[in-house]
Order: structure tokens, then sequence, then C-alpha cells
């Protein structure tokens, strides 16, 4: 009897021990599973891709090249940053850099933001906090703050659309533009004579570069060292070599004011800068302060 119970609890203790061991080898194995499954996982979450993209039209040109660096380059849209855009109005492309953007593949459209900045060839430079970027269209936009320097000419608005190669720019509102001579733009200091001009305009403005001409509206004031000029509308003709304002054509509620304080007043005015002189059109009334000088409208007194 005792012999039996003997041989009955070894038989008892070698299970309990196999399955003991048994738990052990599955437990061993799973951990083994988990470790190789998951590390690739948590990896893949983290790992930064280069993503590099460029789209063509039908015609085999090229509309836009995109790269940067992506967490899921797979995606219908893919989130970047340090971003590089280059978008073709022609062959030779505008050049955009950016903290962060993202491409939609679908709709074909970039947006960029956080310090974005926009380089044509010709050296014609758009800074602000967000673009969108249409390579179909040849167009680009923003909603916020934008600034664009070309040669002597500074343009800060609220909203603009241009095309993509910055020749034809639409600032919406709160627009200053400040023309400076060419040896204010290469110095960076004002001259003894003349000074920048500065023009202000509640908006729109449009300016287009090949023309070397830019159309204000709404509240436009036009000023520098040798008097103001304001007007419901207003045209300012620059010129491209001399890089000075030549000609202004203002419309509607004008009023010139030289540094005496003497003013005239006019439904119409053609500034000719070159020549120094004023054209009143319209209805013209003048008013002049006492111990002022009288040789106003004239000369070379405004702009």
């Amino acid at each position: 009897m005792f012999k039996k119970v003997l041989i009955g609890s070894a038989v008892f203790i070698a299970l309990y021990a196999g399955l003991v061991q048994v738990q052990i080898l599955v437990t061993q194995k799973a951990g083994r599973k988990a470790a190789l499954s998951g590390s690739p996982k948590k990896e893949a979450t983290h790992k930064v891709f280069s993503f590099s993209f460029a789209k063509y039209t039908p015609e085999g040109q090229k509309e836009i090249e995109i790269e940067g660096d992506s967490a899921d380059i797979l995606s219908t849209t893919v989130y970047l940053s340090n971003v590089v855009a280059k978008a073709y109005a022609e062959e030779v492309p505008v050049t955009m850099t950016a903290d962060k953007g993202n491409y939609d593949k679908t709709r074909n459209k970039v947006h960029l933001h956080e310090n974005v900045v926009a380089t044509t060839a010709d050296g014609a430079r758009l800074l602000t906090e967000e673009l969108d970027i249409h390579p179909a269209e040849k167009m680009m936009e923003t909603q916020v703050e934008v600034q664009v320097k070309k040669d002597n000419i500074n343009i800060e608005g609220v909203g603009a659309q241009g095309d993509s190669q910055l020749k034809r720019v639409k600032f919406k509102k709160n627009v200053t533009v400040i023309i400076q001579t060419a040896e204010e733009a290469v110095s960076g200091a004002a001259q003894a004579e003349g000074g920048p001009t500065v023009i202000t305009c509640d908006g729109p403005l449009v300016i287009d570069y090949s023309k070397n001409i830019a159309h204000f509206k709404d509240n436009v004031a036009a000023e520098d060292r040798r008097g103001k000029l304001t007007a419901d509308v207003m045209d300012v003709y620059y010129n491209k070599l001399s890089r000075r304002v030549s000609k202004i054509v203002a419309l509607g509620n004008v009023v010139i004011e030289n540094p005496d304080g003497n003013k005239t007043f006019s439904d119409s005015v053609i500034y000719l800068a070159d020549e120094g002189r004023i054209i009143l059109g319209g209805d013209t009334e003048a008013l002049y302060y006492e111990g002022a000088s009288e040789s106003f409208p004239g000369g070379n007194k405004l702009l």
C-alpha cells in the first residue's frame, strides 16, 4: 500500500514539474514574439522619411516639386517639415522654404506655414507665415500679413494673391508701400535730399512689376519730404532704371499739401515727377496760410 502511494506521489510530482516547464517555455516564446513584433512598430511611429515629389502637366511641363521630412509618405495628405518647394509658371521656378507644410495629393495643393519665404529668379522675395500654392493655376495666396520686397520697393499688407513668378501681386488691405531711391536701397540709409516715398491705402493694391505700375484704392496717401498727396484712387508709375516714382495719376477728392501747409483741392491730379510739374483737373480750390510761400502748386514741391 505504501509503495502504491509512493509511486502515485512520484507520478504527480513529475506531472507538475512538466506543466511548470511547459508554462515557462510558452511564456518565453510569447515574450520573444512580442519583442520581435513590438519593436518595429514602435520604431515606425518615430521614423522620419525623406519625401520628394514632382508633378507634370499633360503636356509634360513641370508644375511643382516639393521636398521635406515626413513621418508618413504614403498618406493622401503628406505632412512635412523643413520644406523646400518649387512652383513653375515658366521654365525658371519660384523657390519656397518653410518650417512646416503639407501636400494634398488629391487636390494638388501645397500649404506652407511658419517662416515662409518665396524667392524668384529676378530677386523678388515674399515673406509670410502662411502660404497656399496652387500649381495647376500657377498661383499662390495668403490670408495673413505678408511682405514683398523687390529692387527698391517694399510692400506690406494683409492678404495677397500673385502668380508663381510674383510678376503681378494683389494685396487685399492695410497696405504700406515704401519706394526708396537706388542709393537708399543699397546703403539702407535715407539720403539728405528726397528720401523714400511712402504710400498707404486701405486696399486693395495691385502692383504689376512687369509694367512698373501700382494701382491703389481707397483712402490713398503718398508722401515724402516735399509734400503729401491724398486721393480715392491713385496710379503710381515708377522708372525701373532710376528706381524712382516717375508719374502719379490721382482721382477723386484729391488734396495736395506742401511742407508750408498750403493745400490745393481738385477732382484729379497728374504729377510728372521728372519735370516737377503738377496738372490739376476738374474743380480746383487753393488754400494758402498767411506767411507761407505762394509758389504752390508747381515746381518740385511734391514727391
